[in-house]
């Protein structure tokens, strides 16, 4: 390429400022990766108000890198909060018939945008927060007493709420738009998490979640293919986990050091969720269009 990526920092920034709109952008969760043979850009905003324009910005601005080289991988998303949330009632299909899942409605905002959610929350994932928490069921036919009943739904509005800001929480190539998505489905394993895992479960999950971001998942794929190992085998690559550690970019703390010695510290439960969200980030890989270069180079270790 014929420009280094702090040309095409200081590029977009001016291209903001001069839009007026670098003001709304947050500098400390903004991101710019040089990947080689391309410039990965995440631009964090803390108001979604001109979240449009500056995509707009920046897609204008990478066509016009392109005669010199530069091909960008943009992101453009907006730091949400969760305002409120609300039980709405039983879950209905696009055709009007009810689904096996209970409605809740949520208020995000960022800076003066707002947008409205939906989830659904299956019943099995109700039954399980109602055994952990010991109360009645929540659409149940039987009388209960109001008391009894606000509970439960302050309850179910704060798991919900739980996983909405677990859900905003993420950055990268899987970051959640709810623009562009506002309806998600709450299940029994997403239940089970939100309800609070180990602490080892959540080393590890985050360990998975950062090998497979575009800044180290080039290197991750290149060791395994070392090592000759096939990603599906789960078990062969959890020692390889052991360097991500900690997170690919945290500084300070203290951090656990072998992937294997922390599964084995986890319940039986976490152990299964834990394999289904690898095998869950597998399958996602595969289908993004843009791992297809890596694919080709490394068939053994996709296969």
């Amino acid at each position: 390429m014929n420009v280094t990526l702090s040309q095409v920092v200081d590029l977009l920034d001016n291209k903001l400022r001069e839009a007026g709109l670098s003001e709304f952008v947050n500098r400390k969760h903004s991101q710019f990766l040089d990947m080689e043979d391309e410039f990965f850009v995440e631009v964090v905003l803390n108001d979604g108000t001109p979240l449009e324009d500056v995509e707009r910005v920046l897609r204008i601005t990478a066509e016009e890198l392109k005669p010199q080289g530069g091909k960008l991988d943009i992101i453009v998303r907006a730091i949400w909060e969760v305002v409120q949330v609300q039980y709405v009632g039983p879950s209905r299909a696009a055709d009007g018939g009810l689904r096996a899942a209970l409605a809740f409605q949520a208020l995000l905002k960022s800076g003066r945008r707002n947008c409205h959610v939906m989830v659904d929350v299956f019943w099995g994932a109700m039954e399980l927060l109602e055994r952990k928490l010991g109360l009645k069921k929540f659409a149940s036919g039987h009388s209960e007493a109001t008391e009894r009943r606000h509970l439960t739904e302050e309850m179910a509005n704060r798991v919900v709420e739980s996983f909405l800001k677990h859900q905003l929480a993420s950055g990268g190539t899987g970051y959640w738009n709810p623009l562009l998505y506002s309806q998600l489905e709450l299940n029994e394993p997403a239940m089970s998490f939100i309800l609070g895992q180990s602490t080892a479960f959540e080393e590890l999950r985050q360990a998975i979640a950062d090998a497979f971001e575009p800044p180290v998942l080039d290197s991750f794929v290149k060791g395994l293919s070392v090592s000759r190992i096939a990603m599906k085998n789960f078990d062969a690559v959890l020692p390889e986990l052991s360097s991500m550690l900690g997170g690919a970019y945290r500084r300070g703390g203290t951090f656990s050091t072998s992937a294997g010695e922390l599964y084995g510290k986890l319940e039986r439960t976490e152990q299964e969720l834990l394999r289904k969200y690898f095998n869950a980030r597998i399958a996602e890989l595969k289908k993004d269009p843009r791992s297809s270069e890596l694919r080709r180079k490394f068939p053994r270790v996709f296969s």
